[in-house]
């Protein structure tokens, strides 16, 4: 809920969810949790980096949900202290937030912050696929004679 003073006591306090500002938070919890190796060190600091990073974009993602509100919904004090270009500006940075930010964001920390520093080496899959594809590789065969 938002209060101010200077809103008349009879009107309604406008509010805005939490959910809508915090629920990535889980999506990237679900994508870190199904990483493969997270519990390794380097991914370990990856998680809590990009969770420091989803605090801090949280907190701007709040700033822009709050000056949309001030700017679009409070009727003739928002025409009145916030002009055309402000008002699209705050209300633009807010649905972009809702609909594409949060995911964006979620996605480019889980993806280099996460599953980068998680994954395997590369030459760790290529050679236990080999292995298991028919024994020895052809290098390590000894040569027939004729």
């Amino acid at each position: 809920m938002i209060d101010r003073a200077d809103f008349p006591s009879t009107s309604d306090r406008p509010s805005l969810p939490a959910d809508d500002l915090t629920f990535d938070v889980i999506i990237f919890l679900a994508l870190a949790a199904t990483t493969p190796g997270v519990f390794r060190d380097r991914a370990i600091k990856g998680v809590a980096v990009s969770l420091l990073i989803l605090f801090a974009l949280h907190v701007l993602a709040l700033v822009a949900n709050v000056e949309s509100l001030y700017a679009t919904r409070l009727g003739e004090w928002s025409a009145a202290n916030y002009g055309a270009f402000a008002r699209n500006l705050w209300a633009t940075a807010a649905h972009f937030w809702r609909f594409v930010g949060c995911y964006a964001a979620v996605f480019l920390l889980w993806w280099f912050l996460v599953r980068s520093t998680a994954s395997p080496a590369p030459s760790d899959r290529s050679s236990s696929r080999a292995a298991s594809a028919g024994g020895p590789s052809r290098a390590s065969r000894p040569r027939g004679r004729g």
